[in-house]
């Protein structure tokens, strides 16, 4: 019988908190999985961190390509079903994976499952919310770009089932200077894959807040965004024509933020660079939440804990 996960880490000079992201996967009330954890070319204790693990873990090693070449490698010796993509700073709650297993076989097997996140710093207490298996809550979506409800889009709370990553080609080949806004690319890229489930209950990624989060760097995010522009005016996205205008809102909702970003940073070039550019997405994305607010949003599923 096949697996019922692959949960992949991509890990680089993450020695200090890999650890607990390993653990966290370890720790799953949930049992049908495997780990792959991708060492990009790590050149701190790293190695030495993940060697301690032994068997419990599957480590793959390759020179510095970035995350979204070592999510492709983790992905290509992948057994599960679904693949579980987990950021080496990230960490699951207990049942996350009994939850995504609930929504499985309550849902039919969609394509994406997309999962709620909360947010920590250093030294806080992550609790897990409270009967997190007796209350699940999730919205069913024909495909990503549908959807009627804003959800955060991260490395760690995006499942997609294996055989539709396999036949969409997988991510980017990008390298690790120009991976920036990856999630975003491949929500976009699998943007018309569906069904998609976004579990608003109960939380199950843990987003760890610290000094070299990556969207701190506001000129590198505005970059990779700019590129999920030049990428769509490429037509390198699927849906043609039908789906262009969720394309563009999806892209312009992204786009306005990290305008505001650029501004409050203050690389006002950076911020008219990236509206110049973006202007007809960031439009499409005003349009359609002013549409939204006129409209019934999709309702949220409760999965009874005795059916399912």
């Amino acid at each position: 019988m096949k697996t019922r996960f692959s949960v992949v880490v991509p890990v680089y000079n993450r020695g200090d908190l890999v650890g607990a992201t390993i653990d966290s996967v370890l720790s799953q009330s949930f049992t049908d999985y495997e780990l792959i954890v991708v060492d990009d070319g790590s050149t701190d204790h790293t190695p030495d961190v993940l060697r301690s693990y032994g068997a419990r873990i599957n480590i793959m090693r390759q020179p510095n390509q970035g995350p979204e070449v070592a999510r492709n490698r983790g992905a290509s010796i992948a057994h599960g079903e679904y693949l579980a993509f987990l950021d080496s700073d990230d960490l699951l709650s207990p049942d996350a994976l009994a939850t995504y297993d609930r929504v499985i076989r309550a849902f039919d097997s969609p394509g994406i499952i997309i999962a709620s996140v909360i947010h920590f710093r250093e030294g806080d207490l992550v609790r897990a919310d409270a009967d997190s298996l007796a209350i699940i809550e999730a919205v069913k979506f024909h495909d990503y770009l549908a959807r009627d409800i804003a959800i955060g889009v991260y490395g760690s709370n995006v499942l997609i089932r294996k055989s539709i990553f396999d036949a969409m080609g997988g991510l980017r080949n990008s390298t690790p200077t120009t991976f920036d806004q990856d999630n975003h690319d491949m929500m976009l890229r699998f943007g018309t894959c569906g069904p998609c489930i976004v579990v608003t209950r109960p939380r199950t990624v843990a987003y760890r807040y610290h000094q070299t989060n990556r969207y701190r760097d506001t000129q590198h995010m505005v970059e990779g965004t700019l590129r999920l522009v030049r990428d769509e005016f490429q037509g390198r996205y699927p849906g043609g024509r039908a789906r262009r205008f969720d394309r563009y809102a999806c892209i312009g909702g992204l786009a306005w933020c990290w305008v505001k970003r650029a501004f409050y940073a203050h690389h006002p070039g950076l911020a008219l660079k990236l509206l110049a550019q973006s202007s007809p997405m960031v439009a499409a994305g005003a349009l359609r939440k002013l549409w939204l607010g006129f409209q019934r949003r999709t309702p949220s599923i409760r999965l009874d804990a005795t059916r399912n």
